[in-house]
């Protein structure tokens, strides 16, 4: 059974070296599950994978903010893009590209916000996790991420948030995710959590 048939799925990659072993279990399985799966990313030309994979995103992160936008219509004069539905569930992927264009990404702060704000899902995988810290959502939860990334451990101290050895963990609709090893532990939660959210 699909159990996420009508849900909207996010999937937010660096736009360069993006970790394909946490990328594509979660995109095989947010399609397999009945989701309606978009890759966001902060360009559009193919994203380059840690081990010369190619992703081609669908939309831009600052046009991914407002959900999923139709054909713009016109009313009284001003162009107006249809919004089509809202993202349930929004993933951010790590890989060596995650510190250089996710960490610092003011539109993607505002993207996860709104998301976590209007009671939807969101996921940070491995390095991206700091993305979510910057993003002020993780301070005092305790959260997971790559082991002896110095990096991330710092930001994540930064962000104030409680660092553990876990593979996962989740409170309040945010999971982190330590890395891909952790991810067959994580999906079903995961969706699970996504299909509970309101419809819209």
């Amino acid at each position: 059974m699909e159990r996420l048939v009508g849900k909207n799925i996010l999937i937010i990659i660096p736009k360069d070296y993006y970790m394909e072993s946490e990328f594509d279990p979660i995109f095989e399985s947010m399609n397999a599950e009945g989701a309606k799966v978009l890759v966001a990313s902060n360009k559009l030309k193919d994203a380059v994978g840690m081990k010369g994979g190619k992703t081609t995103p669908d939309v831009l992160i600052v046009d991914a903010i407002e959900g999923i936008t139709g054909d713009s219509y016109v009313s009284a004069g001003k162009g107006v893009r249809q919004i089509k539905g809202v993202f349930h569930g929004v993933i951010i992927i790590g890989g060596n590209g995650a510190r250089s264009y996710l960490w610092k990404d003011e539109l993607l702060r505002l993207l996860i916000n709104d998301r976590h704000h209007s009671n939807m899902v969101i996921a940070g995988i491995g390095s991206a996790v700091p993305s979510m810290g910057k993003a002020g959502l993780l301070q005092s939860l305790e959260v997971t991420t790559e082991p002896g990334n110095k990096k991330a451990i710092a930001a994540l101290e930064e962000s104030k948030a409680v660092l553990v050895d876990e593979p996962m963990t989740v409170t309040n609709r945010i999971f982190t995710v330590r890395d891909a090893s952790a991810i067959p532990a994580f999906l079903d939660p995961f969706i699970e959590e996504v299909a509970k959210t309101p419809k819209k």
